[in-house]
């Protein structure tokens, strides 16, 4: 029996310095140690938006506008399959300070930077439409 394909949503927070927030992931997690855009899973009764602003809430505690859809990707990791879904989205107040409560480390990077960083490879096709 195949299994249920897992939907998630990421979010790529633009600074006003229209830098881009990336987030490390713990050891003790899939794809350990990996930056990644912040974000998860999509719960049941939930749109992908409310998914993605309740998990950067959630991981960040940070409090962001959605801007626009970048689109999705599919993805399998260790036998199971994703539907990943990408935002941008900037923070609704720039004063806010971010805690980690999932990750291990958080950087604000230029989109050409992201190259420099052990992130899964999909989440990067979607860098160049970051800013069109």
């Amino acid at each position: 029996m195949k299994n249920k394909v897992i939907i998630a949503v990421n979010i790529i927070i633009i600074n006003k310095d229209k830098k881009v927030l990336i987030a490390k992931r713990p050891a003790d997690k899939p794809m350990p140690n990996k930056w990644e855009f912040p974000g998860g899973k999509l719960e049941e009764n939930e749109s992908l938006e409310e998914c993605g602003l309740r998990e950067i809430k959630e991981e960040l505690e940070l409090d962001v506008i959605i801007d626009k859809y970048l689109g999705y990707d599919e993805l399998t990791y260790k036998g199971q399959d994703f539907l990943l879904h990408i935002y941008t989205a900037h923070k609704a107040d720039e004063n806010q300070i971010l805690k980690l409560n999932e990750h291990t480390d958080s950087k604000w990077v230029d989109v050409n930077e992201l190259n420099n960083f052990d992130m899964p490879a999909k989440d990067l096709k979607f860098t160049k439409l970051i800013f069109s």
